[in-house]
């Protein structure tokens, strides 16, 4: 029994630093980018943040949407990671083997879905279209990342399953509605160029995220 007990605890430190680590980044980004870090918490609520860093450079790979990107690939990893575990809960509870394996698979998601993006962009020519659209998406990825980690924090150390559920709807819900502010607040360019945006729809969000998910479901 204090042996089991004693498994859980040490199972439980990987993801209690790997939560220290994602707060310290965010921490980090708050120090040095205060303004923006702040803007970017109401994103919801307004264009503030949008209208002032869409047409900053560079828009996309900067010190700033690069934590981010960081932060988000955890996020998303922990909740596929929760999502497996209520899926296959006979499995390893907290394999961090399992999680850096997620992991990679995000992070090679994220690397592949920018790539097919730029070449979609070269390719119809819309590379301004292209990069405005990833910066909203990263955009969006943070402010997600600020609203569901507390949750995160909850959901690993006061454990239940209702919760887990509830964090994982309410994550695909957030997610739906940012695609939705995206085409409600571009309706000129994504409705005048609707060939793309489907194209980049299925190309660099649905079929990728189905491939991932298969792969670690089975």
């Amino acid at each position: 029994m204090n042996e089991a007990t004693e498994r859980i605890f040490i199972s439980q430190d990987w993801i209690t630093i790997t939560l220290m680590i994602v707060f310290t980044l965010l921490l980090l980004n708050r120090i040095k980018y205060g303004d923006r870090f702040y803007k970017l918490q109401y994103i919801l609520l307004n264009n503030t943040y949008i209208n002032s860093y869409a047409k900053a450079s560079p828009t996309i790979f900067n010190i700033f949407n690069i934590i981010f990107y960081v932060v988000a690939t955890i996020i998303i990893s922990f909740l596929i990671f929760i999502a497996h575990n209520l899926y296959k809960p006979n499995q390893a509870s907290y394999d961090f083997i399992f999680f850096l394996k997620i992991v990679f698979y995000v992070s090679i998601f994220i690397v592949v879905r920018i790539i097919i993006g730029v070449l979609l962009g070269v390719l119809f020519e819309k590379e301004k279209d292209q990069h405005y659209f990833s910066f909203l998406k990263i955009s969006y990825l943070g402010n997600f990342s600020l609203i569901i980690l507390p949750f995160l924090v909850i959901n690993f150390y006061f454990k239940s399953d209702v919760f887990s559920y509830f964090l994982l709807i309410a994550s695909l819900v957030l997610f739906l509605y940012y695609y939705i502010l995206i085409i409600k607040n571009n309706q000129t360019l994504v409705f005048g160029r609707s060939f793309y945006f489907i194209l980049y729809l299925c190309t660099l969000e649905i079929a990728p995220f189905a491939i991932i998910l298969n792969i670690l479901i089975t």
